[in-house]
């Protein structure tokens, strides 16, 4: 064997084992894919904030076109049919867990009786780059939406003070959870 073809495979063995020591997850989204994967109702979906505003029949609302702004992909999370209500607290726990690892921070939190609103956001260089809001109904699904790209924190803000917009996280809850 000649010396390049010799350090050619030394640089390949190197890479190789390089990439099989990262191969966990990158981000929160991997992550609860990887961990809940084999969970029975579990369900994982990225799709374009466009096809998103067109399912929920918003495309031509200002607000919702100027809350997705420039992000890039809206990841949809939920436990729905098959999934024990019972573990609807712990899988929340669980998500909060991750968000935490992955540095985001919480900016409001809603719960009665009946649901649980949360969302968390990371920033990036000052900027919101990602933010989640999980939903939990104590006798129904858990849903998380992740919105992942630039994220306009004024629109977010004031659509958090809209009730209207509380509902339609309903609806996209009862769209996921069918």
């Amino acid at each position: 064997m000649n010396k390049a073809m010799k350090y050619t495979l030394m640089a390949f063995t190197v890479i190789f084992a390089f990439t099989a020591c990262t191969t966990g997850p990158k981000n929160f989204e991997e992550e609860v894919r990887d961990h809940f994967r084999d969970t029975r109702g579990f369900f994982f979906l990225k799709i374009p904030p466009r096809l998103l505003t067109l399912a929920l029949r918003t495309a031509d609302n200002p607000d919702m076109n100027r809350f997705f702004g420039d992000a890039r992909q809206v990841g949809i999370i939920s436990f729905g049919d098959g999934f024990p209500v019972s573990e609807n607290r712990e899988v929340v726990r669980t998500l909060e867990d991750m968000l935490t690892k992955y540095d985001y921070k919480e900016i409001m939190s809603i719960s009665d009786s009946e649901k649980l609103i949360i969302i968390k956001l990371k920033e990036t260089n000052g900027r919101v780059t990602d933010l989640v809001t999980i939903v939990s109904e104590s006798e129904g699904a858990v849903t998380a939406i992740t919105l992942s790209g630039e994220i306009d924190v004024q629109a977010m803000v004031g659509m958090a003070g809209n009730l209207d917009n509380i509902d339609m996280l309903m609806q996209l809850q009862a769209l996921v959870s069918r």
